[in-house]
């Protein structure tokens, strides 16, 4: 993940200064995990999933300003990168159930973002709700031999009404 860091603009170093626990978080995971410590790395993961949730939860909820903008189009993909490195782990870990789990979750809280009231808040998370989208579609690929993970995911991918709007 790239972040901008610019003294004449301080928003970018309040939201670097945020997100500086989930990076820490992330970059020990994924040492943990090429080191093939997979415990390890899923306990770093699910922290930094739980630090992305967080700020994305606090953010999503604040007044938007262009400081919040900034730190949801942050956070969005934070989010999604925890879940998507503890999903990989977990089918290291040949535990898909616990991936789908997750990966139908990170989903459902961009679908939620999506019926935010602020369009600038829609338009920041679009992009994050087709690469959930796009992941559980390749996991239903990979396991398309596993009914209840294929109907689990089916039910996160249910066609939407707010989904339709930005279709056009």
């Amino acid at each position: 993940m790239t972040y901008i860091a610019s003294s004449s603009q301080p928003q970018h170093c309040c939201v670097e200064h945020a997100l500086s626990p989930w990076q820490t978080a992330i970059s020990q995971g994924n040492s943990a995990f090429e080191c093939g410590e997979l415990l390890k790395a899923r306990d770093n993961y699910t922290v930094a999933h739980q630090l992305a949730a967080n700020l994305v939860t606090q953010f999503s909820s604040q007044p938007i300003t262009p400081v919040v903008l900034s730190a949801l189009s942050h956070c969005c993909p934070a989010l999604v990168i925890a879940v998507h490195n503890l999903a990989d782990t977990y089918k290291v870990m040949t535990k898909p159930s616990l991936a789908c789990r997750w990966l139908c979750k990170v989903h459902q809280a961009m679908a939620q973002l999506l019926n935010h009231t602020d369009v600038r808040v829609q338009r920041i998370v679009v992009h994050h709700h087709y690469k959930t989208y796009y992941e559980l579609v390749k996991f239903a690929q990979q396991y398309n031999h596993q009914s209840e993970l294929i109907d689990s995911i089916n039910d996160v991918l249910k066609p939407s009404p707010t989904m339709s709007k930005f279709l056009h």
